[in-house]
């Protein structure tokens, strides 16, 4: 890698990052663990999610017997 090209790299690096930070800040942050509370209410992802964690469970306790 020429210089030239690593001082490109770390250019796009930079602002990547900065684009990064932007967005961070603009997140709420968490005070408290009832701050999470409610999060993934009507998430059908969460909810398939918890489904599958629940079918896994269930079929690794059904083994162990």
């Amino acid at each position: 890698m020429t210089l030239e090209q690593l001082e490109q790299r770390v250019h796009d690096l930079e602002r990547q990052v900065a684009l990064l930070r932007q967005k961070l800040k603009s997140l709420r942050p968490l005070g408290s663990v009832q701050d999470t509370f409610g999060m993934f209410a009507a998430d059908a992802e969460f909810d398939e999610i918890v489904r599958l964690g629940r079918e896994y469970r269930d079929q690794a306790n059904a083994e162990d017997k």
